[in-house]
């Protein structure tokens, strides 16, 4: 049977990013990826005193449609999303993923590209950067960015003196046409072996529309 998977995102308080992800975990998610961003509010008074950007935790997670329709409704109840200032949480189809490890093995269904760029998504250890970014210039990319931030999965969490230790990600973004998409994306996998347990994480999906030059 083909499934289809999905990118699950929810964009929270600052140091409520893990707690998305054990929520994520009772519905059957594996594990995720949490970096840091930044958020404004409107407030005139806070605005005055030069407080008024706060943290957030951007949390990343990919599972199969079904499961994350219900991991989201299970965390926008249980993180009470749907009162104000709380969070929010967005769900968007993805058209190829490798690296997601299941119980079952399971084929994926690959999901048509409909548009003409296509954005790359490529989340490994910390310092793996340069390899992914080298081994997609090779395949015809111009570049792309790096995030820096941390993994929270079953196996990966590394306890120290009997406290967990988070291992720290890398989440490389390319900007593809998509001619060349797949191209790019066999480059990294071969250099990286992210079909081995462990090894990264890579995921694409359609872009709408892009500005600028790529």
């Amino acid at each position: 049977m083909l499934e289809s998977m999905d990118l699950l995102g929810f964009i929270v308080r600052h140091t409520e990013g893990d707690q998305c992800i054990r929520l994520a975990k009772e519905t059957g998610i594996r594990g995720g990826t949490v970096f840091p961003g930044e958020g404004t509010v409107r407030s005139g008074i806070l605005r005055t005193l030069g407080i008024d950007i706060i943290k957030r935790d951007i949390v990343l997670m990919i599972a199969p449609t079904e499961i994350a329709k219900e991991t989201m409704d299970h965390v926008v109840e249980k993180k009470q999303l749907t009162k104000k200032n709380r969070g929010v949480g967005f769900r968007l189809p993805l058209n190829k993923v490798i690296g997601i490890v299941h119980e079952k093995k399971t084929a994926l269904k690959e999901k048509e590209q409909t548009g003409m760029y296509q954005a790359i998504f490529i989340i490994v250890d910390e310092g793996e950067s340069e390899r992914v970014l080298e081994a997609a210039n090779q395949a015809g990319s111009q570049g792309g960015t790096v995030i820096h931030a941390h993994g929270s999965g079953g196996k990966e969490t590394k306890r120290v003196f009997n406290m967990e230790i988070e291992p720290e990600k890398d989440i490389v973004l390319i900007l593809s046409p998509n001619t060349i998409t797949d191209k790019i994306i066999q480059s990294i996998n071969d250099e990286m072996n992210l079909e081995e347990p462990n090894t990264g994480i890579l995921f694409t999906t359609d872009l709408s529309e892009t500005k600028g030059v790529i």
